[in-house]
């Protein structure tokens, strides 16, 4: 694909989860930045994908769920003819899955007479290359300049009028808002989350120490033990926020003071906003999965069982790597990311 000068259009396959799609932003500003000019879109999850739209990486977001797309996924099968129509249109698809040359790209290859680029989407176990690093290889030996490998997202001026009119009725001023600590206690697994009373103790104890205001974020995976136990803080002091979408949370997380969470998209999230970001590693391979930005920070506990394996991740019950990490240990980090306690 060297220089590929006919790219009028292209199209990316993405259907990861938030911090894989978050990792993988320098690799989409790599394809911005080589054709500038073309029709961009992709296809994926429209909860996640609609924190780009527009929004200097694609023009377009599509549905990976659309009625069609399951033919995409059976070997030799018959494929939907409108979906075969609308692949057809581009010049370059850039299809990111697990096994490379797999049925999806086998199928897209059917049918597109343009150039058709898969990408592995992760590295292999035993290779320990930060997925970020990873992805923008592949990249670069496609003859494409490489991005910086650090994460950014950009919002409109609409996503940020819609976060000052919330902030403004929470009661909060523009200048207080970049005193707001951002705490996210949940994760996508129960096995990545630091126990629950520890991280209400902290949201306690930061009060209390920098005397500020602290936005905990709740969302669809937290369940009804984590909602009660922040409900509890809800306080002047302290504000929930639940019930928004990803685009909305992310809106009102840029130009907070920092934030605090565990190994989740949102972490992702909150370092590719440009928040001081200190994110808390349990089983997790912190050398391939930890999110990057200018100042962000993994507290860990060395544990004879690291990295966790699928295998044994699945198997673990006692999680001894997030139980060992105290709360003198999350504080003391934070002199790490500027933050220091009254």
């Amino acid at each position: 694909m060297k220089k590929a000068p006919g790219v009028q259009s292209f199209l990316v396959i993405h259907q990861g989860a938030l911090g894989d799609f978050i990792l993988a932003l320098p690799a989409l500003e790599t394809l911005r930045k080589a054709f500038p000019e073309a029709k961009s879109v992709i296809m994926g999850y429209p909860r996640i994908l609609e924190l780009v739209e527009n929004r200097f990486y694609v023009e377009e977001i599509l549905s990976i769920d659309q009625k069609g797309m399951a033919t995409f996924f059976v070997r030799e099968g018959s494929l939907d003819f409108h979906l075969s129509h609308f692949f057809k249109s581009f010049d370059l698809i850039v299809a990111f899955g697990r096994d490379g040359e797999g049925t999806v790209v086998g199928n897209l290859r059917r049918v597109c007479p343009g150039q058709i680029l898969p990408i592995r989407s992760f590295p292999p176990w035993d290779e320990k290359v930060h997925l970020t690093d990873h992805l923008l290889k592949q990249f670069v030996r496609q003859g494409l300049p490489p991005s910086e490998p650090i994460p950014k997202l950009h919002l409109k001026e609409g996503d940020r009028e819609w976060a000052r009119n919330f902030w403004e009725g929470k009661g909060i001023t523009p200048e207080e808002r970049t005193k707001v600590i951002v705490l996210h206690p949940g994760s996508g697994s129960k096995k990545k989350v630091w126990p629950l009373e520890r991280f209400s103790t902290l949201a306690r104890t930061l009060q209390h120490h920098l005397g500020t205001k602290i936005l905990t974020v709740l969302g669809p995976a937290e369940g009804i033990e984590t909602q009660k136990a922040f409900e509890g803080l809800e306080t002047n002091s302290f504000i929930l926020g639940r019930g928004l979408t990803l685009l909305q949370l992310a809106s009102i997380m840029e130009g907070c003071w920092f934030y605090i969470g565990n190994d989740s998209g949102v972490s992702h999230m909150a370092a590719a906003l440009g928040l001081p970001t200190m994110v808390i590693f349990g089983p997790t391979d912190h050398r391939v999965w930890s999110p990057r930005g200018e100042k962000v920070v993994v507290i860990r506990k060395e544990v004879y069982c690291f990295p966790c394996p699928q295998e044994r991740f699945l198997l673990c019950r006692e999680v001894e790597c997030l139980k060992g990490i105290e709360i003198r240990e999350v504080l003391e980090g934070l002199k790490r990311i500027g933050i220091k306690l009254k």
